[in-house]
Protein backbone atom coordinates (compact mmCIF):
# COMPACT_ATOMS: atom_id res chain seq x y z
CA UNK A 1 0.00 0.00 0.00
CA UNK A 2 3.10 2.22 0.73
CA UNK A 3 3.82 2.34 -3.18
CA UNK A 4 0.29 4.18 -3.65
CA UNK A 5 1.05 6.83 -0.62
CA UNK A 6 2.67 10.44 -1.19
CA UNK A 7 6.31 10.06 -0.86
CA UNK A 8 7.97 12.53 1.59
CA UNK A 9 10.63 13.56 -0.37
CA UNK A 10 8.80 15.15 -2.57
CA UNK A 11 7.14 17.85 -0.50
CA UNK A 12 8.73 20.92 0.96
CA UNK A 13 5.54 21.60 3.76
CA UNK A 14 4.80 18.79 6.13
CA UNK A 15 1.41 20.05 6.22
CA UNK A 16 1.14 19.21 2.76
CA UNK A 17 2.26 15.83 3.18
CA UNK A 18 -0.27 15.14 5.88
CA UNK A 19 -3.24 16.37 3.56
CA UNK A 20 -2.61 14.38 0.57
CA UNK A 21 -1.44 11.53 2.74
CA UNK A 22 -4.56 11.24 4.82
CA UNK A 23 -6.39 11.99 1.30
CA UNK A 24 -4.49 8.78 -0.17
CA UNK A 25 -5.20 6.94 2.48
CA UNK A 26 -8.25 7.11 3.15
CA UNK A 27 -9.59 6.91 -0.73
CA UNK A 28 -8.73 3.14 -0.21
CA UNK A 29 -9.00 2.86 3.49
CA UNK A 30 -12.22 4.46 4.50
CA UNK A 31 -11.72 3.96 8.53
CA UNK A 32 -8.56 6.33 8.11
CA UNK A 33 -10.35 9.68 8.59
CA UNK A 34 -9.48 12.33 10.31
CA UNK A 35 -11.17 12.25 13.43
CA UNK A 36 -9.48 8.95 13.49
CA UNK A 37 -6.31 10.02 13.25
CA UNK A 38 -6.89 12.70 15.88
CA UNK A 39 -7.68 9.34 18.21
CA UNK A 40 -4.66 7.55 17.29
CA UNK A 41 -2.91 10.98 18.04
CA UNK A 42 -4.19 10.69 21.85
CA UNK A 43 -6.39 12.97 21.04
CA UNK A 44 -10.82 13.47 21.73
CA UNK A 45 -12.50 11.97 18.77
CA UNK A 46 -12.49 15.56 16.32
CA UNK A 47 -10.94 16.12 13.17
CA UNK A 48 -10.87 19.81 14.01
CA UNK A 49 -6.73 18.59 15.56
CA UNK A 50 -5.45 17.74 11.46
CA UNK A 51 -7.41 20.48 9.91
CA UNK A 52 -5.63 23.05 12.34
CA UNK A 53 -1.97 21.98 11.69
CA UNK A 54 -3.29 22.02 7.73
CA UNK A 55 -3.97 25.10 7.79
CA UNK A 56 -1.10 26.34 10.03
CA UNK A 57 -1.13 25.54 13.68
CA UNK A 58 2.17 24.41 15.59
CA UNK A 59 3.22 21.37 16.12
CA UNK A 60 5.56 19.96 19.66
CA UNK A 61 8.10 17.35 19.12
CA UNK A 62 5.39 14.99 20.96
CA UNK A 63 2.98 15.24 18.17
CA UNK A 64 6.17 14.90 15.27
CA UNK A 65 6.80 11.79 17.37
CA UNK A 66 3.05 10.01 17.38
CA UNK A 67 3.00 11.36 13.61
CA UNK A 68 5.89 9.00 12.45
CA UNK A 69 4.71 6.48 13.94
CA UNK A 70 1.20 6.69 13.01
CA UNK A 71 2.27 7.18 8.91
CA UNK A 72 5.12 4.50 9.53
CA UNK A 73 7.68 6.17 8.46
CA UNK A 74 11.21 4.55 7.49
CA UNK A 75 13.78 6.15 9.73
CA UNK A 76 15.28 8.11 6.70
CA UNK A 77 11.65 9.86 6.02
CA UNK A 78 11.52 10.05 9.80
CA UNK A 79 14.40 12.29 10.11
CA UNK A 80 13.60 14.19 6.72
CA UNK A 81 9.81 14.57 8.19
CA UNK A 82 11.23 15.71 11.92
CA UNK A 83 13.74 18.62 10.14
CA UNK A 84 11.05 19.77 7.76
CA UNK A 85 8.68 20.35 10.48
CA UNK A 86 11.06 22.38 11.38
CA UNK A 87 11.82 24.34 8.67
CA UNK A 88 8.25 24.95 8.35
CA UNK A 89 7.59 26.40 11.15
CA UNK A 90 10.65 27.91 11.89
CA UNK A 91 10.34 31.77 12.06
CA UNK A 92 13.71 33.27 11.80
CA UNK A 93 15.73 33.05 8.50
CA UNK A 94 18.87 32.31 9.50
CA UNK A 95 17.24 28.69 11.23
CA UNK A 96 15.39 28.48 7.92
CA UNK A 97 18.66 28.40 6.14
CA UNK A 98 20.26 25.84 8.36
CA UNK A 99 17.04 23.38 8.16
CA UNK A 100 16.62 23.66 4.51
CA UNK A 101 20.24 22.77 4.25
CA UNK A 102 19.87 19.60 6.22
CA UNK A 103 16.79 18.94 3.95
CA UNK A 104 19.25 19.23 0.99
CA UNK A 105 21.62 16.14 2.60
CA UNK A 106 18.89 14.11 3.81
CA UNK A 107 17.02 14.04 0.45
CA UNK A 108 18.21 11.04 -1.46
CA UNK A 109 15.41 10.99 -4.46
CA UNK A 110 17.33 12.03 -8.08
CA UNK A 111 14.60 14.51 -8.38
CA UNK A 112 16.79 16.85 -5.93
CA UNK A 113 19.70 16.93 -7.90
CA UNK A 114 17.80 19.57 -9.79
CA UNK A 115 16.33 21.48 -6.83
CA UNK A 116 20.06 21.26 -5.76
CA UNK A 117 21.00 23.06 -8.57
CA UNK A 118 18.47 25.16 -7.70
CA UNK A 119 19.14 25.79 -4.29
CA UNK A 120 22.75 26.68 -5.03
CA UNK A 121 21.29 29.77 -7.64
CA UNK A 122 18.96 30.80 -5.22
CA UNK A 123 20.47 30.54 -1.95
CA UNK A 124 22.80 34.04 -2.11
CA UNK A 125 21.19 36.58 -3.74
CA UNK A 126 24.53 37.83 -5.59
CA UNK A 127 24.40 34.99 -7.88
CA UNK A 128 21.52 37.06 -9.88
CA UNK A 129 23.18 39.88 -9.40
CA UNK A 130 26.17 39.01 -11.17
CA UNK A 131 24.78 37.33 -13.66
CA UNK A 132 22.74 40.40 -14.30
CA UNK A 133 25.97 42.34 -14.03
CA UNK A 134 27.78 40.04 -16.71
CA UNK A 135 25.30 41.63 -19.13
CA UNK A 136 26.71 45.24 -19.03
CA UNK A 137 30.50 44.48 -18.31
CA UNK A 138 32.80 42.76 -20.22
CA UNK A 139 34.24 40.28 -17.72
CA UNK A 140 37.17 38.13 -18.74
CA UNK A 141 38.51 37.25 -15.28
CA UNK A 142 39.24 40.22 -12.92
CA UNK A 143 36.99 38.88 -10.08
CA UNK A 144 37.90 42.24 -7.32
CA UNK A 145 36.45 44.25 -9.86
CA UNK A 146 33.29 42.28 -10.81
CA UNK A 147 32.76 42.06 -6.96
CA UNK A 148 32.56 45.82 -6.81
CA UNK A 149 30.67 46.46 -9.52
CA UNK A 150 27.66 44.90 -7.44
CA UNK A 151 25.75 46.79 -4.48
CA UNK A 152 25.89 46.25 -1.86
CA UNK A 153 30.33 45.23 -2.58
CA UNK A 154 30.59 41.57 -2.20
CA UNK A 155 34.37 39.23 -1.73
CA UNK A 156 36.27 38.53 -4.99
CA UNK A 157 35.47 35.33 -3.56
CA UNK A 158 31.76 35.39 -3.38
CA UNK A 159 32.33 36.85 -7.72
CA UNK A 160 34.56 33.79 -8.68
CA UNK A 161 32.06 30.85 -6.60
CA UNK A 162 28.88 32.90 -8.39
CA UNK A 163 30.75 32.59 -12.10
CA UNK A 164 31.51 29.12 -11.60
CA UNK A 165 28.60 28.32 -10.74
CA UNK A 166 26.66 30.54 -13.61
CA UNK A 167 29.06 28.53 -15.70
CA UNK A 168 27.89 25.03 -14.38
CA UNK A 169 24.51 25.78 -14.43
CA UNK A 170 24.69 27.02 -18.14
CA UNK A 171 23.42 30.52 -17.29
CA UNK A 172 26.59 32.05 -18.98
CA UNK A 173 28.70 31.58 -21.49
CA UNK A 174 31.78 32.92 -23.42
CA UNK A 175 31.11 34.74 -26.46
CA UNK A 176 33.20 35.30 -29.43
CA UNK A 177 35.20 38.17 -27.94
CA UNK A 178 36.06 36.18 -24.60
CA UNK A 179 33.77 37.87 -22.28
CA UNK A 180 31.63 35.81 -20.10
CA UNK A 181 27.64 36.56 -20.42
CA UNK A 182 24.15 35.48 -20.30
CA UNK A 183 23.42 32.17 -22.59
CA UNK A 184 19.57 34.30 -22.30
CA UNK A 185 18.02 37.93 -21.30
CA UNK A 186 15.65 36.60 -19.23
CA UNK A 187 14.90 33.37 -17.05
CA UNK A 188 11.98 31.94 -15.22
CA UNK A 189 11.99 29.62 -12.21
CA UNK A 190 11.84 25.60 -13.14
CA UNK A 191 8.50 23.58 -12.78
CA UNK A 192 10.63 21.98 -10.34
CA UNK A 193 12.22 24.85 -8.39
CA UNK A 194 9.85 24.12 -4.84
CA UNK A 195 8.82 27.56 -3.31
CA UNK A 196 10.57 27.97 -0.09
CA UNK A 197 13.49 27.74 -2.19
CA UNK A 198 12.47 31.48 -3.61
CA UNK A 199 11.29 32.44 -0.46
CA UNK A 200 14.41 31.91 0.94
CA UNK A 201 15.98 33.73 -2.31
CA UNK A 202 13.13 36.64 -1.36
CA UNK A 203 14.09 36.65 2.25
CA UNK A 204 17.85 38.49 1.12
CA UNK A 205 16.17 40.38 -1.19
CA UNK A 206 13.95 42.27 1.92
CA UNK A 207 17.09 42.63 3.30
CA UNK A 208 18.58 44.41 0.16
CA UNK A 209 15.84 46.58 -0.10
CA UNK A 210 16.34 47.91 3.46
CA UNK A 211 19.96 48.47 3.04
CA UNK A 212 18.98 50.82 0.13
CA UNK A 213 16.77 52.48 1.51
CA UNK A 214 19.57 53.37 4.69
CA UNK A 215 22.43 53.61 2.87
CA UNK A 216 21.76 54.17 -0.85
CA UNK A 217 21.01 58.07 -0.79
CA UNK A 218 23.78 58.61 -3.66
CA UNK A 219 21.88 55.97 -6.08
CA UNK A 220 18.87 56.27 -7.90
CA UNK A 221 15.76 54.78 -5.98
CA UNK A 222 11.93 54.96 -6.09
CA UNK A 223 10.82 53.11 -2.65
CA UNK A 224 7.20 53.95 -1.46
CA UNK A 225 5.12 52.36 1.04
CA UNK A 226 1.11 53.06 1.16
CA UNK A 227 -0.97 51.37 3.66
CA UNK A 228 -4.90 50.67 1.97
CA UNK A 229 -7.97 49.38 3.29
CA UNK A 230 -9.73 47.56 0.58
CA UNK A 231 -12.68 44.38 -0.11
CA UNK A 232 -11.76 40.78 -0.84
CA UNK A 233 -12.77 42.32 -4.53
CA UNK A 234 -10.75 45.19 -4.16
CA UNK A 235 -7.75 43.20 -3.02
CA UNK A 236 -8.43 40.68 -5.77
CA UNK A 237 -8.65 43.92 -8.84
CA UNK A 238 -4.78 44.89 -7.21
CA UNK A 239 -3.57 41.81 -7.48
CA UNK A 240 -4.78 41.66 -10.99
CA UNK A 241 -2.77 45.04 -11.52
CA UNK A 242 0.22 43.86 -9.79
CA UNK A 243 0.56 41.01 -12.15
CA UNK A 244 -0.25 42.92 -15.05
CA UNK A 245 2.11 45.61 -14.11
CA UNK A 246 4.91 43.08 -13.29
CA UNK A 247 4.34 41.83 -16.84
CA UNK A 248 4.86 45.22 -18.70
CA UNK A 249 7.82 45.35 -17.05
CA UNK A 250 9.44 42.31 -17.88
CA UNK A 251 8.29 43.10 -21.53
CA UNK A 252 10.03 46.29 -21.21
CA UNK A 253 12.99 44.84 -20.03
CA UNK A 254 13.12 42.25 -22.15
CA UNK A 255 12.58 44.43 -25.55
CA UNK A 256 15.07 47.25 -24.58
CA UNK A 257 17.10 47.78 -27.83
CA UNK A 258 19.22 50.53 -25.98
CA UNK A 259 22.37 48.87 -24.17
CA UNK A 260 22.31 48.42 -20.95
CA UNK A 261 24.21 50.56 -18.19
CA UNK A 262 23.20 49.20 -14.89
CA UNK A 263 21.26 46.59 -12.96
CA UNK A 264 18.06 47.11 -11.00
CA UNK A 265 15.90 44.88 -8.46
CA UNK A 266 12.08 45.66 -8.20
CA UNK A 267 10.34 43.99 -5.22
CA UNK A 268 6.69 44.12 -5.53
CA UNK A 269 4.88 43.87 -1.77
CA UNK A 270 1.08 43.12 -1.03
CA UNK A 271 0.09 41.66 2.18
CA UNK A 272 -2.11 41.75 4.57
CA UNK A 273 -1.31 44.48 7.60
CA UNK A 274 -4.89 43.52 9.82
CA UNK A 275 -6.52 40.47 10.69
CA UNK A 276 -10.05 39.74 9.83
CA UNK A 277 -10.41 37.25 13.27
CA UNK A 278 -8.78 39.47 15.82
Amino acid sequence: MKANLPNIFEYNDFRKYLEDYQKSRYASDPAFSRSSICKSLGLPNTRSFLTSIIKGQKITKTFVDRFIKLLELTKDEAKFFSVLVKFNQAEDAGEREIYFDQLIALNRTPKMILVKNSYAYYKNWYNSAIRAVLSIYDFKGNYKKLAKMVFPAITGKNAKDAVALLLKLKLIEKNRDGFYKPTAKSIATAPYVHDEIIKQYQLQCLDLAKNALVKNHSLPQDISTNVLFVSKEGYTRIQEKINSFRSEIRAIAHKDENPADRVYQLDVLFFPNSRQDA
